[in-house]
Protein backbone atom coordinates (compact mmCIF):
# COMPACT_ATOMS: atom_id res chain seq x y z
CA UNK A 1 0.00 0.00 0.00
CA UNK A 2 2.98 2.24 0.96
CA UNK A 3 4.62 1.29 -2.27
CA UNK A 4 1.49 2.49 -4.52
CA UNK A 5 0.87 5.72 -2.41
CA UNK A 6 4.75 6.47 -3.13
CA UNK A 7 4.17 5.90 -6.81
CA UNK A 8 0.84 8.07 -7.13
CA UNK A 9 2.96 10.70 -5.65
CA UNK A 10 5.45 10.51 -8.32
CA UNK A 11 3.41 10.24 -10.85
CA UNK A 12 1.51 13.49 -9.53
CA UNK A 13 4.56 15.65 -9.09
CA UNK A 14 5.96 14.54 -12.31
CA UNK A 15 2.47 15.94 -13.92
CA UNK A 16 2.70 19.16 -11.98
CA UNK A 17 6.25 19.60 -13.07
CA UNK A 18 5.59 19.28 -16.82
CA UNK A 19 2.86 22.26 -16.19
CA UNK A 20 5.02 24.32 -15.47
CA UNK A 21 7.74 23.48 -18.27
CA UNK A 22 5.02 23.92 -20.56
CA UNK A 23 3.85 26.91 -18.94
CA UNK A 24 -0.11 25.75 -18.94
CA UNK A 25 -0.70 26.05 -15.28
CA UNK A 26 -1.85 29.86 -14.65
CA UNK A 27 -4.35 31.61 -12.61
CA UNK A 28 -7.02 31.36 -15.55
CA UNK A 29 -6.30 28.12 -16.74
CA UNK A 30 -8.99 26.05 -15.04
CA UNK A 31 -11.42 29.33 -15.66
CA UNK A 32 -10.28 29.31 -19.56
CA UNK A 33 -10.66 25.81 -20.30
CA UNK A 34 -14.96 26.16 -18.80
CA UNK A 35 -15.29 29.28 -21.14
CA UNK A 36 -16.94 29.52 -23.96
CA UNK A 37 -15.09 31.06 -27.04
CA UNK A 38 -17.09 35.06 -27.35
CA UNK A 39 -17.54 36.18 -30.57
CA UNK A 40 -15.88 39.71 -32.18
CA UNK A 41 -17.36 42.70 -30.36
CA UNK A 42 -18.80 43.80 -33.78
CA UNK A 43 -21.23 40.55 -34.25
CA UNK A 44 -22.21 40.95 -30.62
CA UNK A 45 -23.15 44.98 -31.37
CA UNK A 46 -25.01 43.84 -34.25
CA UNK A 47 -26.94 40.99 -32.59
CA UNK A 48 -27.53 43.75 -30.14
CA UNK A 49 -29.31 45.98 -32.55
CA UNK A 50 -30.83 43.26 -34.53
CA UNK A 51 -32.54 41.71 -30.64
CA UNK A 52 -33.96 45.97 -30.65
CA UNK A 53 -35.67 46.08 -34.00
CA UNK A 54 -37.06 42.84 -33.10
CA UNK A 55 -38.39 43.96 -29.58
CA UNK A 56 -39.86 47.17 -31.79
CA UNK A 57 -42.17 45.19 -33.56
CA UNK A 58 -39.90 44.01 -36.15
CA UNK A 59 -40.17 40.39 -37.51
CA UNK A 60 -37.50 38.07 -39.63
CA UNK A 61 -38.82 38.06 -43.53
CA UNK A 62 -36.34 35.56 -45.14
CA UNK A 63 -36.75 35.57 -49.24
CA UNK A 64 -38.58 32.49 -49.53
CA UNK A 65 -36.69 30.70 -52.95
CA UNK A 66 -33.22 30.91 -54.28
CA UNK A 67 -30.05 29.97 -52.86
CA UNK A 68 -30.01 33.19 -50.50
CA UNK A 69 -32.43 32.55 -47.91
CA UNK A 70 -30.75 33.59 -44.47
CA UNK A 71 -32.43 35.87 -42.39
CA UNK A 72 -28.67 37.20 -42.01
CA UNK A 73 -26.51 37.40 -45.03
CA UNK A 74 -22.68 38.48 -45.03
CA UNK A 75 -21.57 39.71 -48.27
CA UNK A 76 -18.90 42.27 -49.04
CA UNK A 77 -20.51 43.94 -51.19
CA UNK A 78 -18.02 46.81 -51.86
CA UNK A 79 -14.85 44.84 -52.19
CA UNK A 80 -13.48 46.27 -49.03
CA UNK A 81 -12.11 42.91 -47.58
CA UNK A 82 -15.16 43.58 -44.61
CA UNK A 83 -18.74 42.09 -44.95
CA UNK A 84 -21.83 43.93 -45.20
CA UNK A 85 -24.74 42.41 -43.16
CA UNK A 86 -27.70 42.47 -44.98
CA UNK A 87 -30.71 41.61 -43.22
CA UNK A 88 -34.65 40.91 -43.91
CA UNK A 89 -37.62 42.38 -41.90
CA UNK A 90 -41.27 42.24 -41.53
CA UNK A 91 -42.79 45.34 -39.84
CA UNK A 92 -46.64 44.50 -40.37
CA UNK A 93 -47.35 48.34 -39.10
CA UNK A 94 -45.69 49.97 -41.73
CA UNK A 95 -47.26 51.51 -45.30
CA UNK A 96 -44.15 49.81 -46.21
CA UNK A 97 -43.65 46.66 -44.33
CA UNK A 98 -41.11 44.65 -45.97
CA UNK A 99 -37.59 46.19 -44.70
CA UNK A 100 -33.59 45.33 -46.19
CA UNK A 101 -31.42 47.07 -43.72
CA UNK A 102 -28.16 47.05 -44.60
CA UNK A 103 -24.69 47.80 -41.99
CA UNK A 104 -21.80 48.37 -42.89
CA UNK A 105 -18.62 48.02 -41.02
CA UNK A 106 -17.89 51.15 -38.74
CA UNK A 107 -15.17 52.24 -35.93
CA UNK A 108 -15.02 48.35 -35.06
CA UNK A 109 -18.24 47.49 -35.19
CA UNK A 110 -21.41 47.75 -37.56
CA UNK A 111 -23.63 50.75 -38.28
CA UNK A 112 -26.73 50.73 -40.28
CA UNK A 113 -26.01 51.94 -43.79
CA UNK A 114 -29.57 52.23 -45.29
CA UNK A 115 -32.90 50.78 -45.39
CA UNK A 116 -34.71 49.88 -48.80
CA UNK A 117 -38.24 49.45 -48.53
CA UNK A 118 -41.19 47.74 -50.17
CA UNK A 119 -45.20 47.28 -50.09
CA UNK A 120 -45.83 43.51 -50.87
CA UNK A 121 -46.00 40.19 -48.85
CA UNK A 122 -42.49 38.72 -49.01
CA UNK A 123 -38.97 38.97 -50.54
CA UNK A 124 -38.99 36.41 -53.15
CA UNK A 125 -35.24 35.84 -53.70
CA UNK A 126 -32.68 37.88 -53.70
CA UNK A 127 -28.89 37.79 -55.19
CA UNK A 128 -25.61 40.08 -55.35
CA UNK A 129 -23.69 40.35 -58.22
CA UNK A 130 -21.54 43.06 -60.24
CA UNK A 131 -23.51 44.58 -63.13
CA UNK A 132 -22.07 47.45 -64.61
CA UNK A 133 -18.29 45.85 -63.83
CA UNK A 134 -17.81 49.18 -60.96
CA UNK A 135 -16.70 46.65 -58.81
CA UNK A 136 -19.13 46.48 -56.64
CA UNK A 137 -21.95 44.12 -56.16
CA UNK A 138 -25.67 45.23 -56.93
CA UNK A 139 -28.84 44.16 -54.92
CA UNK A 140 -30.77 42.42 -56.85
CA UNK A 141 -34.24 41.96 -55.37
CA UNK A 142 -37.62 40.12 -56.34
CA UNK A 143 -40.21 41.96 -54.15
CA UNK A 144 -43.75 39.48 -54.11
CA UNK A 145 -46.08 42.54 -54.31
CA UNK A 146 -49.21 39.41 -54.08
CA UNK A 147 -50.27 36.43 -55.39
CA UNK A 148 -50.26 37.26 -58.99
CA UNK A 149 -47.88 39.78 -59.03
CA UNK A 150 -43.86 39.94 -58.78
CA UNK A 151 -41.68 43.06 -59.19
CA UNK A 152 -37.48 42.94 -59.45
CA UNK A 153 -35.30 45.80 -58.55
CA UNK A 154 -32.02 45.99 -58.93
CA UNK A 155 -30.41 48.66 -56.41
CA UNK A 156 -26.76 50.01 -56.41
CA UNK A 157 -25.83 50.13 -52.63
CA UNK A 158 -24.72 53.30 -51.03
CA UNK A 159 -26.25 55.55 -48.01
CA UNK A 160 -28.87 56.42 -50.64
CA UNK A 161 -29.30 53.49 -52.83
CA UNK A 162 -30.15 53.75 -56.35
CA UNK A 163 -32.75 52.32 -58.15
CA UNK A 164 -30.86 51.11 -61.15
CA UNK A 165 -34.27 49.37 -62.93
CA UNK A 166 -37.79 47.68 -61.99
CA UNK A 167 -39.66 45.57 -63.88
CA UNK A 168 -42.68 42.82 -63.30
CA UNK A 169 -41.28 39.13 -63.69
CA UNK A 170 -42.35 35.37 -63.22
CA UNK A 171 -38.69 34.22 -63.27
CA UNK A 172 -35.23 35.36 -63.24
CA UNK A 173 -31.65 34.53 -64.02
CA UNK A 174 -28.14 36.07 -63.73
CA UNK A 175 -26.33 34.97 -66.40
CA UNK A 176 -23.08 36.49 -68.88
CA UNK A 177 -24.63 36.24 -72.26
CA UNK A 178 -22.70 38.17 -74.71
CA UNK A 179 -18.78 37.73 -74.17
CA UNK A 180 -17.91 40.99 -72.24
CA UNK A 181 -18.00 39.68 -68.51
CA UNK A 182 -20.32 41.45 -67.16
CA UNK A 183 -23.49 39.20 -65.50
CA UNK A 184 -26.54 40.26 -67.45
CA UNK A 185 -30.37 40.20 -66.13
CA UNK A 186 -32.70 37.85 -67.74
CA UNK A 187 -36.51 38.42 -67.21
CA UNK A 188 -38.81 36.19 -68.02
CA UNK A 189 -42.65 37.39 -68.07
CA UNK A 190 -45.81 37.43 -69.72
CA UNK A 191 -46.03 40.94 -71.71
CA UNK A 192 -49.12 42.87 -72.06
CA UNK A 193 -50.61 40.61 -74.35
CA UNK A 194 -50.39 37.25 -72.56
CA UNK A 195 -47.23 36.16 -74.47
CA UNK A 196 -44.40 34.53 -72.68
CA UNK A 197 -40.98 36.36 -73.66
CA UNK A 198 -37.25 36.46 -72.05
CA UNK A 199 -35.51 39.88 -71.58
CA UNK A 200 -32.02 40.43 -71.55
CA UNK A 201 -30.82 43.50 -69.24
CA UNK A 202 -27.56 45.04 -69.89
CA UNK A 203 -25.89 47.82 -68.43
CA UNK A 204 -25.25 50.55 -71.25
CA UNK A 205 -24.62 53.99 -71.85
CA UNK A 206 -24.46 54.14 -67.65
CA UNK A 207 -28.22 52.44 -67.15
CA UNK A 208 -29.66 49.02 -66.85
CA UNK A 209 -31.60 48.88 -70.22
CA UNK A 210 -33.35 46.24 -72.01
CA UNK A 211 -31.24 44.82 -75.00
CA UNK A 212 -33.49 42.20 -76.36
CA UNK A 213 -36.22 40.29 -76.26
CA UNK A 214 -37.67 36.85 -77.62
CA UNK A 215 -40.27 34.70 -77.52
CA UNK A 216 -40.56 31.86 -74.90
CA UNK A 217 -42.51 28.34 -76.11
CA UNK A 218 -44.27 27.44 -72.71
CA UNK A 219 -46.52 29.81 -70.85
CA UNK A 220 -45.58 31.32 -67.67
CA UNK A 221 -47.57 28.79 -65.47
CA UNK A 222 -45.30 25.69 -67.41
CA UNK A 223 -41.85 27.83 -66.24
CA UNK A 224 -43.04 27.45 -63.04
CA UNK A 225 -43.08 23.49 -63.06
CA UNK A 226 -39.94 23.65 -65.19
CA UNK A 227 -36.60 25.22 -64.68
CA UNK A 228 -34.22 27.43 -65.61
CA UNK A 229 -30.43 26.26 -65.86
CA UNK A 230 -27.26 28.25 -66.78
CA UNK A 231 -24.44 26.59 -68.23
CA UNK A 232 -22.87 26.59 -71.94
CA UNK A 233 -24.04 25.96 -75.32
CA UNK A 234 -20.52 25.14 -75.93
CA UNK A 235 -16.95 25.76 -75.15
CA UNK A 236 -17.33 29.14 -75.41
CA UNK A 237 -20.40 29.98 -75.40
CA UNK A 238 -23.04 30.58 -72.69
CA UNK A 239 -26.71 29.97 -72.69
CA UNK A 240 -29.71 29.44 -70.82
CA UNK A 241 -31.60 26.54 -70.74
CA UNK A 242 -35.51 27.42 -69.66
CA UNK A 243 -37.63 24.39 -69.61
CA UNK A 244 -41.35 24.42 -69.36
CA UNK A 245 -43.72 21.90 -68.16
CA UNK A 246 -47.51 21.79 -69.09
CA UNK A 247 -50.55 20.15 -67.30
CA UNK A 248 -49.84 17.07 -69.45
CA UNK A 249 -46.45 16.29 -67.96
CA UNK A 250 -44.53 17.24 -71.34
CA UNK A 251 -41.59 19.55 -71.55
CA UNK A 252 -40.52 21.58 -73.73
CA UNK A 253 -36.96 23.47 -73.85
CA UNK A 254 -35.80 26.72 -74.82
CA UNK A 255 -31.93 27.72 -75.39
CA UNK A 256 -31.64 31.15 -75.19
CA UNK A 257 -27.81 32.18 -76.38
CA UNK A 258 -25.93 35.68 -77.66
CA UNK A 259 -24.73 35.67 -81.22
CA UNK A 260 -21.89 37.98 -82.53
CA UNK A 261 -23.76 40.62 -82.55
CA UNK A 262 -25.43 40.53 -79.01
CA UNK A 263 -28.58 39.95 -80.03
CA UNK A 264 -30.31 37.09 -78.31
CA UNK A 265 -31.93 33.98 -80.21
CA UNK A 266 -33.12 30.96 -78.96
CA UNK A 267 -31.07 28.06 -80.43
CA UNK A 268 -33.84 25.47 -80.04
CA UNK A 269 -36.22 27.21 -82.24
CA UNK A 270 -37.88 25.11 -84.79
CA UNK A 271 -38.13 27.93 -88.04
CA UNK A 272 -41.52 25.41 -89.46
CA UNK A 273 -43.22 25.73 -86.00
CA UNK A 274 -42.27 28.51 -84.43
CA UNK A 275 -41.77 27.13 -80.57
CA UNK A 276 -38.57 24.40 -79.70
CA UNK A 277 -37.92 21.95 -81.10
CA UNK A 278 -36.76 20.16 -78.00
CA UNK A 279 -40.36 18.62 -76.36
CA UNK A 280 -40.20 15.57 -74.72
CA UNK A 281 -41.78 13.46 -71.66
CA UNK A 282 -40.84 14.90 -67.92
CA UNK A 283 -39.23 12.40 -65.95
CA UNK A 284 -38.25 15.17 -63.56
CA UNK A 285 -35.33 15.64 -65.23
CA UNK A 286 -33.49 18.59 -66.23
CA UNK A 287 -30.43 20.24 -68.32
CA UNK A 288 -27.70 19.34 -67.00
CA UNK A 289 -23.84 18.74 -67.78
CA UNK A 290 -24.54 14.94 -67.50
CA UNK A 291 -20.89 13.58 -68.80
CA UNK A 292 -18.98 16.34 -66.93
CA UNK A 293 -17.69 17.89 -70.31
CA UNK A 294 -18.78 21.68 -69.28
CA UNK A 295 -21.62 21.45 -72.14
CA UNK A 296 -25.49 21.49 -70.46
CA UNK A 297 -26.73 18.57 -72.14
CA UNK A 298 -31.09 17.92 -72.58
CA UNK A 299 -32.72 14.92 -70.90
CA UNK A 300 -34.76 13.13 -73.92
CA UNK A 301 -36.84 9.84 -71.71
CA UNK A 302 -37.56 7.25 -74.08
CA UNK A 303 -41.45 5.68 -74.11
CA UNK A 304 -42.04 4.02 -70.94
CA UNK A 305 -41.48 0.07 -70.42
CA UNK A 306 -44.13 -1.81 -68.85
CA UNK A 307 -41.78 -3.33 -66.47
CA UNK A 308 -40.57 0.45 -65.42
CA UNK A 309 -41.78 2.92 -62.75
CA UNK A 310 -43.59 6.47 -63.47
CA UNK A 311 -39.96 8.25 -63.58
CA UNK A 312 -37.73 5.46 -64.32
CA UNK A 313 -36.17 4.42 -67.70
CA UNK A 314 -33.84 4.67 -70.09
CA UNK A 315 -33.17 8.31 -71.08
CA UNK A 316 -30.66 10.28 -74.38
CA UNK A 317 -28.76 12.97 -73.49
CA UNK A 318 -28.66 15.51 -76.43
CA UNK A 319 -26.56 18.49 -77.04
CA UNK A 320 -27.73 21.56 -79.22
CA UNK A 321 -25.53 24.00 -81.32
CA UNK A 322 -26.39 27.65 -82.48
CA UNK A 323 -28.66 26.14 -85.65
CA UNK A 324 -30.47 24.11 -83.83
CA UNK A 325 -29.23 20.98 -84.41
CA UNK A 326 -28.53 17.67 -81.63
CA UNK A 327 -26.81 14.97 -81.33
CA UNK A 328 -26.61 12.44 -78.43
CA UNK A 329 -23.55 12.06 -76.21
CA UNK A 330 -24.75 10.33 -73.62
CA UNK A 331 -27.31 7.59 -72.60
CA UNK A 332 -28.31 6.77 -68.75
CA UNK A 333 -30.65 4.70 -67.06
CA UNK A 334 -32.64 6.92 -64.17
CA UNK A 335 -34.04 5.36 -60.99
CA UNK A 336 -35.66 8.43 -59.48
CA UNK A 337 -38.06 5.77 -57.11
CA UNK A 338 -34.49 4.46 -55.78
CA UNK A 339 -32.04 7.82 -56.54
CA UNK A 340 -29.85 6.63 -58.88
CA UNK A 341 -28.50 6.16 -62.13
CA UNK A 342 -26.10 3.90 -64.34
CA UNK A 343 -23.95 5.68 -67.41
CA UNK A 344 -25.11 2.62 -70.53
CA UNK A 345 -21.87 1.84 -72.25
CA UNK A 346 -21.93 3.19 -75.79
CA UNK A 347 -21.55 -0.56 -77.05
CA UNK A 348 -24.68 -1.13 -75.25
CA UNK A 349 -26.91 1.84 -76.53
CA UNK A 350 -30.03 0.81 -79.20
CA UNK A 351 -29.73 -2.90 -77.90
CA UNK A 352 -30.38 -2.26 -73.89
CA UNK A 353 -33.55 -2.92 -72.36
CA UNK A 354 -34.69 -2.83 -68.45
CA UNK A 355 -36.98 -3.97 -65.93
CA UNK A 356 -37.61 -3.50 -62.25
CA UNK A 357 -39.02 -5.49 -59.90
CA UNK A 358 -39.81 -5.45 -55.88
CA UNK A 359 -38.59 -8.38 -53.42
CA UNK A 360 -41.05 -6.94 -50.75
CA UNK A 361 -38.03 -7.34 -48.41
CA UNK A 362 -37.30 -3.48 -48.69
CA UNK A 363 -35.23 -4.02 -51.83
CA UNK A 364 -35.64 -3.17 -55.50
CA UNK A 365 -33.91 -4.60 -58.44
CA UNK A 366 -33.59 -3.00 -62.12
CA UNK A 367 -32.36 -5.77 -64.26
CA UNK A 368 -30.15 -4.13 -67.83
CA UNK A 369 -30.03 -6.89 -70.40
CA UNK A 370 -28.68 -6.12 -73.61
CA UNK A 371 -29.79 -7.96 -77.05
CA UNK A 372 -32.15 -9.95 -74.20
CA UNK A 373 -29.04 -10.96 -72.22
CA UNK A 374 -29.03 -9.99 -68.63
CA UNK A 375 -25.73 -8.04 -67.62
CA UNK A 376 -26.22 -6.56 -64.57
CA UNK A 377 -28.55 -6.31 -61.25
CA UNK A 378 -28.76 -3.16 -59.37
CA UNK A 379 -30.46 -3.10 -56.06
CA UNK A 380 -31.29 -0.66 -53.53
CA UNK A 381 -31.63 -2.30 -50.16
CA UNK A 382 -33.53 -0.77 -47.15
CA UNK A 383 -34.30 -1.86 -43.98
CA UNK A 384 -32.72 -4.15 -41.37
CA UNK A 385 -29.50 -6.49 -42.09
CA UNK A 386 -28.76 -4.35 -45.27
CA UNK A 387 -25.40 -4.66 -45.42
CA UNK A 388 -25.33 -8.53 -45.35
CA UNK A 389 -28.20 -8.24 -48.04
CA UNK A 390 -26.11 -6.43 -49.83
CA UNK A 391 -23.19 -9.08 -50.19
CA UNK A 392 -25.17 -12.29 -50.52
CA UNK A 393 -24.45 -14.45 -53.94
CA UNK A 394 -22.61 -12.46 -56.37
CA UNK A 395 -23.64 -8.86 -54.55
CA UNK A 396 -21.06 -5.84 -54.49
CA UNK A 397 -21.66 -3.12 -52.36
CA UNK A 398 -21.51 0.17 -54.70
CA UNK A 399 -22.62 2.99 -52.31
CA UNK A 400 -24.01 3.49 -49.00
CA UNK A 401 -25.89 6.31 -47.31
CA UNK A 402 -27.55 6.94 -43.84
CA UNK A 403 -30.76 4.40 -44.66
CA UNK A 404 -30.07 2.28 -47.85
CA UNK A 405 -27.09 0.51 -49.87
CA UNK A 406 -26.45 0.49 -53.25
CA UNK A 407 -25.58 -3.24 -54.73
CA UNK A 408 -24.65 -4.68 -58.04
CA UNK A 409 -24.28 -7.83 -59.31
CA UNK A 410 -22.80 -8.94 -62.74
CA UNK A 411 -24.90 -11.63 -64.74
CA UNK A 412 -23.84 -14.40 -67.28
CA UNK A 413 -24.04 -11.83 -70.27
CA UNK A 414 -21.46 -9.50 -68.64
CA UNK A 415 -18.34 -11.75 -69.86
CA UNK A 416 -18.97 -11.22 -73.36
CA UNK A 417 -19.44 -7.42 -73.14
CA UNK A 418 -16.19 -7.18 -71.56
CA UNK A 419 -18.09 -5.59 -68.12
CA UNK A 420 -16.61 -6.29 -65.04
CA UNK A 421 -16.98 -5.27 -61.59
CA UNK A 422 -14.70 -2.02 -62.08
CA UNK A 423 -16.67 -0.89 -65.28
CA UNK A 424 -20.06 -1.72 -62.56
CA UNK A 425 -18.62 0.85 -59.78
CA UNK A 426 -17.54 3.78 -62.38
CA UNK A 427 -20.81 3.82 -64.20
CA UNK A 428 -22.90 3.64 -61.50
CA UNK A 429 -23.91 6.97 -59.81
CA UNK A 430 -26.18 8.68 -57.21
CA UNK A 431 -28.79 11.53 -58.02
CA UNK A 432 -27.48 14.55 -56.66
CA UNK A 433 -29.89 17.00 -56.41
CA UNK A 434 -29.03 20.48 -57.98
CA UNK A 435 -29.99 24.22 -57.13
CA UNK A 436 -31.51 26.19 -60.43
CA UNK A 437 -32.67 29.72 -60.53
Amino acid sequence: MKKWGRKAAVLCASAVLCCLLTGCLSASTVEDLFTLPQPPIEYTDLSKTIGQLIAAGYEYASPTSGQNIQSVQMVDLDADGHEEAITFFRKPSDEKPLKIMIFHTHNDGYQLLCTIESSGTAVDRVQYQDLNSDGRQELIVGWKISTEVQNVAVYAIDAEPALLMQSAYTRYSVQEMDGDGVPSLLLFRADAEGNSVAEFHGWRNDAMTMVNRTALSSTMAALNRGSIVTGALSADTPAVFVTGVDEKGVAVTDILVCREDGSMTNAALNSSTGVSGLIFSYRQLQPQDINGDGIIEVPAPAAHSEHEKMNDGIVDWLQCDMDGDTQRVSTTYHCFSSGWYFAIPEDWVGSVSASSSESGLSESQVLLQVDGQPVTALYAISGENRENRALRGNRMVLRRQTAIVYAGELLEGSAALEFDEDALRENFRLIVSSWTS
